[in-house]
This record gives structure tokens, C-alpha cells and sequence, in this order.
């Protein structure tokens, strides 16, 4: 008899457990609907709501321009163009990062895939820019020669320098410090410094797409906006490099404290530290104004282009 009591026990806890794993999968998918019908909806309500008032005057401001009829519906354009696309990566990434977490039957908000997500967009939104038709007809081929640094402020330049050269040198640490002996470690690092260096190389191909892009052939108003434009999305493209940087640095410090006889505590809070100095730093060269620094431009040779 008590071993009849026990198997009857042990089905009902059995058929009690796959009951519960069926609730859980249900839940889970509801949830998974749910978030992915709020990210449709986010992005179909920022792609169709027009570009506000007060956000056409931030930009203009930043960007010490000067909006007339000529130029607004370009600026108009190419702002809902970026903050479609960068809508669309940040919901996207949250979306993923929520499945990933819901697999440990978490419900977590990952800042880390949201972040890529946003970059992500913000680089294809560079690239759509591209195809904008900035003046019907007509283009400019200029005999003077658009470079990245003419839309970059220098202040820019030099931090993003100097978190590539952080990469680099934590890198060539993490290597020194790890030896013969342990080739997971620098197996790890390598891959790090690779996921860096591809990210960089995207943005570095974006940077140089934003300053080749074809101009209006006309100077004055439009040719100013189209500037604008152009610095503006070349520092937010910086600003957002750096801030990329930091996640590979923070991993870099992590394997460095494997290596070290002090406290784990300590590295831990370095790369924790690294990580808010990039995010404050990358923050500022984004939203800090950014006024294209156009030189006396040369005689431009105009080519008529088939509309």
C-alpha cells in the first residue's frame, strides 16, 4: 500500500511538472507577442509621425544653421530618416535581448543589445541618407575634396583616437600578462579586439560614405543644410564609437584582473568605471554642437546627371 501511495504521488508531481513547463512556455510566448507587437507599433508610430517642431530647432541650433524654405524639407527628410532607422534598431535590440533573457525564464532589459541595436540603426541610417535626392536634376562633382575630418570636430577625433589606443594597449596587456600559459585567455582577448576592430571599420567605412555623398549643385541654403547634416550625423557617429569602445575595454580590464594577485574587486570596478567614462564621454561628443567647417569652396565642375 505505501508504495502504491508513493507512485501515486510521484505522477501527480510528474504530470504536476509538465503542466507547470506548459504554463511557463505559454507565458513566454505571450510575452514574446506582446513585446514584439509593441515594437511594431513603436516603429510604425515614429516612421509616420512627423518630425516636431522642437527638435527641427535643437538641431539647428547645434548645428548654427540657418532654416529657410530651401533647405526645411531636407532637413525635415533626413531627420525622419535617422530617427526611423535608429528607432528601429533600439526596438530591435531590446526585442532580442529580452528573448535572450527570457531563456533562463528571466525578464531582464539588456542595455548592451539595446545599445548595438541603436548603432546598428544609426549606421544604416547613414547609409539610406546616401540615396537622398538632395537637388532634383543636378549634382556637384567639386574639384576640392570632401575628407571626414572637415565634418568632424577635432575634439572627436582625438577621443576616438585615444579609446582605439586604450584597445590597443589593454590588448597588448592582457597578452603580455596571460604568456605561454594561458592562450584561452588571449584567444579571448584577440576576439574582443576583433569585434572592436570590425566595429571600427564600419564606422569608418559610414564616416567616409557620409562625406562622399553627393552635394546640391547649387551653393547657399541647401548646400549649408546638406553640411549640417553631414557633421551632425559624423559626430553622432564618433560619439557613438567611443561608447561602443567601452564594452570591449570593460572585457579587456576583466581578463587583465584574471591575470593579477590583487583583488577581483578592484579590476571589476575599473571596468565598471571604464565603461561609464566611455558612455559620458561618447555622450557628450554626440550631442555637443557640431558646425560643418566649410572652406572657401573651389570652382566646382558640374556634370548634369539623367533625373
Amino acid at each position: 500500500m505505501p508504495a502504491n501511495v508513493s507512485l501515486c504521488c510521484y505522477i501527480d508531481t510528474g504530470f504536476g511538472e509538465v503542466q507547470s513547463g506548459r504554463m511557463t512556455r505559454i507565458v513566454v510566448l505571450i510575452v514574446v507577442a506582446l513585446l514584439g507587437l509593441g515594437a511594431v507599433a513603436l516603429v510604425a508610430g515614429v516612421s509616420t509621425s512627423p518630425v516636431s517642431l522642437p527638435r527641427l530647432r535643437r538641431f539647428a541650433a547645434r548645428q548654427q544653421l540657418l532654416v529657410t524654405e530651401a533647405n526645411g524639407p531636407l532637413v525635415v527628410l533626413a531627420l525622419a530618416v535617422t530617427r526611423r532607422w535608429r528607432a528601429l534598431g533600439l526596438s530591435t535590440g531590446v526585442l532580442l535581448g529580452l528573448l535572450w533573457a527570457l531563456r533562463d525564464a528571466r525578464l531582464t532589459l539588456n542595455f548592451t543589445a539595446a545599445f548595438l541595436g541603436w548603432f546598428v540603426g544609426a549606421v544604416v541610417a547613414e547609409w539610406r541618407l546616401a540615396g537622398l535626392q538632395v537637388d532634383p536634376g543636378r549634382r556637384t562633382a567639386s574639384l576640392s575634396r570632401r575628407t571626414v575630418t572637415a565634418y568632424l570636430r577635432r575634439d572627436a577625433v582625438v577621443l576616438l583616437a585615444a579609446a582605439c589606443l586604450a584597445l590597443v594597449v589593454l590588448y597588448v596587456a592582457v597578452v603580455v600578462r596571460a604568456g605561454n600559459g594561458q592562450p584561452g585567455l588571449r584567444g579571448e582577448a584577440t576576439l574582443w579586439l576583433g569585434a572592436a576592430a570590425a566595429g571600427l571599420a564600419a564606422v569608418t567605412a559610414t564616416l567616409r560614405r557620409v562625406a562622399s555623398r553627393p552635394q546640391p549643385a547649387v551653393d547657399g541654403d541647401l548646400l549649408a543644410a546638406d553640411d549640417a547634416l553631414r557633421a551632425r550625423s559624423a559626430n553622432v557617429l564618433a560619439g557613438s564609437a567611443i561608447v561602443a569602445a567601452g564594452y570591449p575595454a570593460a572585457s579587456l580590464l576583466g581578463l587583465l584582473g584574471t591575470t593579477s594577485d590583487t583583488a577581483g574587486d578592484g579590476w571589476a570596478a575599473a571596468s565598471l568605471a571604464a565603461l561609464a567614462l566611455t558612455v559620458v564621454v561618447g555622450w557628450l561628443v554626440a550631442v555637443r554642437p557640431s558646425p560643418a567647417r566649410r572652406t572657401a569652396p573651389a570652382e566646382p565642375a558640374r556634370a548634369t546627371a539623367a533625373p
